[in-house]
């Protein structure tokens, strides 16, 4: 099967930089696409208290200096519709492309309240970026609406500028007990559990909102209105596949979701970057479980090459069992290694290539992987690099 990718991943933020650059690490042509820049809603983040990578515009410069040194082409155009198959075609603003594997890591949309006059009032008043329009709101107050982990960090962020910060929670908060301390111990926050904007106030700016208590409603000034509530999913992006009630994708017939946009998902930066992780590996396996011009077969992952009805290469004595790839895992020994595959297949006329890595550089290889490359291949190229 020949495609434009052997991976294509639809978003590039934590979960879909992460899922890249492991599937690229492993020697497959990837590229991550994006409508405006890499990071995603990550960019927006002037701190990160549940993940060591500093602020989230250098978080994100690591994650995509590391996905590109792995080999992760970034590409800017939006991905409209996803019809799974095989090969998998996606289409973008850009033109059509076809992939072996596509992982949907779009994260969810952002917050509406679904009143009267909001469309009007955004960029004036009504913002869904804490980290980008904060600075506007310096010494003001302004509201959040939401229950979220997302609401509680835009929240916080938000306790740096303003004046008061009023988080008002349709329900109850289902935000994770650390952020609820954090949350109580900030000077400037105000937490409102069941409370439900009614009404914005405000002639071409925001002015106030009407907001609806247990108590009755009142009128609460306020310079900025942060929505939370109503984010939803990629719902429909991938033709036939399901989502959950907030258009959520629900994993199937070898789609894969990651991040926020998966239904289930935890909303933290250390879920995301797991959830990709964990994405990024699964796109080997399946790309190793079906055919294709380079075969993956990484004994890692547990995925091995069919025995029986071996094709022979042409002008070769050899199947393509009897030759296999095995690097350490570092980006430039897979690129040396991949390049060179690629001259064997055209030289042999192989259809595909066995192929195994270390999952870490840095460890020895594991003797179960050995044995396998050892019994199962006349010939393994090895490529390793610093």
């Amino acid at each position: 099967m020949s495609t434009d990718w052997d991976v294509v991943v639809v978003g590039a933020g934590i979960a879909g930089l992460t899922a890249a650059r492991v599937a690229a690490e492993h020697g497959l042509r990837v590229v991550a696409y994006d409508r405006l820049t890499p990071g995603g809603q990550l960019v927006n983040l002037t701190a990160l208290h549940e993940h060591p990578g500093g602020t989230g515009p250098e978080l994100v410069a690591a994650l995509t200096a590391a996905a590109e040194g792995a080999g992760v082409r970034l590409a800017y155009a939006e991905v409209t519709r996803v019809h799974p198959g095989s090969p998998v075609r996606l289409e973008t603003s850009g033109g059509e492309v076809t992939a072996g594997a596509v992982v949907v890591a779009t994260g969810l949309g952002p917050g509406r309240l679904g009143l009267p006059g909001e469309e009007a009032l955004a960029r004036r008043g009504v913002s869904t970026c804490a980290g980008c329009d904060g600075p506007l709101f310096r010494g003001r107050a302004v509201a959040v609406v939401g229950d979220d982990e997302w609401t509680a960090e835009e929240a916080l962020e938000l306790a740096g500028w303003a004046s008061a910060v009023t988080v008002l929670v349709p329900g109850q908060p289902r935000w994770s007990p650390d952020r609820a301390a954090r949350l109580a111990a900030a000077e400037r926050v105000e937490v409102v559990p069941d409370a439900t904007v009614t009404a914005l106030r405000g002639e071409g700016v925001l002015s106030g909102v009407v907001v609806r208590t247990a108590d009755g409603e009142r009128a609460l000034a306020v310079a900025g209105l942060f929505p939370f509530v109503g984010r939803r999913g990629p719902e429909g992006l991938v033709e036939g596949l399901a989502a959950d009630a907030q258009g959520r994708l629900v994993p199937s017939g070898g789609v894969l979701v990651a991040g926020d946009a998966r239904a289930g998902a935890e909303q933290s930066l250390t879920a995301a970057e797991a959830d990709g992780r964990a994405a990024g590996e699964a796109a080997l396996g399946a790309l190793a479980a079906s055919s294709g011009s380079l075969r993956i077969v990484d004994p890692t992952h547990g995925v091995l090459p069919e025995v029986d009805a071996a094709p022979v290469g042409a002008g070769s004595t050899a199947t393509w069992t009897d030759v296999a790839l095995f690097t350490n895992s570092k980006p430039n020994a897979t690129e040396l290694l991949r390049g060179l595959g690629e001259r064997l297949q055209a030289h042999w006329g192989l259809p595909e290539l066995g192929f195994a890595a270390k999952e870490n550089a840095s460890v020895a290889a594991e003797k179960d992987t050995i044995d396998w490359l050892s019994q199962r291949f006349k010939m393994v190229l090895v490529a390793v690099g610093d």
